[in-house]
């Protein structure tokens, strides 16, 4: 006796997993750890978390827009999550803080600084100024926040904020970029060992810098 076959219902083809903006950007940091920015492909993200690259298109106008708010967001995750470590801590807490964060985020991120550079610094964003000066302004305020958690003492030296941002902000970044350097410089040391030693090195000769005496 034949069998009868069930004929496929028709109707709308099974929804793909719902994913908003939020989602993508995630599943775009997550490929960069392992593509280059000028290697990843909408159709790459896309096929990440399963969805219609017109969806990227919808949100972000194109890889472009995309790469420019994953940039945005970990610009975010660094500077709110170093304004959240600094609550209720010393200076040297606050500044090892700082330090070790924007460490980690290059080392989960290598290509951080090369996208900070092409999508900021030299972003073709119709308001990039905008952009730029918030960053800048908010980076600055942490460094002041530092140099007024010094504990009172005669003689301080005077630190421009300004300065101590860049100085800060150029020795961890240089960590993630220049790892063949360090690979040869300290051969056989672990990677999480290394960060945590340059990130004390750095702590103590940024705290001496401005005046204050490191805990050990």
């Amino acid at each position: 006796m034949d069998i009868p076959i069930e004929k496929k219902k028709r109707g709308r083809p099974a929804q793909k997993v719902a994913i908003g903006r939020e989602g993508l950007i995630d599943a775009t940091l997550e490929l960069l750890r392992s593509i280059a920015p000028t290697d990843l492909t909408l159709q790459d993200i896309a096929r990440q978390v399963n969805v219609d690259p017109a969806l990227i298109r919808y949100y972000f106008g194109g890889k472009d827009g995309l790469l420019r708010a994953a940039t945005l967001h970990l610009m975010d995750v660094t500077q709110l999550g170093a304004q959240a470590l600094a609550d209720g801590q010393d200076v040297e807490a606050m500044l090892y803080g700082r330090i070790r964060l924007i460490i980690d985020i290059g080392r989960q991120n290598p290509h951080f600084v090369q996208l900070v550079l092409r999508e900021i610094y030299q972003g073709n964003d119709p308001q990039p100024g905008e952009v730029l000066d918030l960053i800048a302004q908010r980076g600055v305020a942490l460094s002041e926040a530092i140099l007024h958690a010094r504990p009172a003492a005669p003689g301080l030296p005077q630190v421009d904020a300004r300065m101590l941002h860049v100085a800060l902000v150029g020795a961890c970044t240089f960590f993630a970029t220049a790892q063949p350097l360090f690979g040869v410089l300290f051969a056989g040391s672990s990677d999480e060992l290394l960060a945590e030693q340059y990130s004390r090195f750095l702590t103590g000769l940024l705290l001496r810098g401005i005046g204050v005496k490191p805990s050990c």
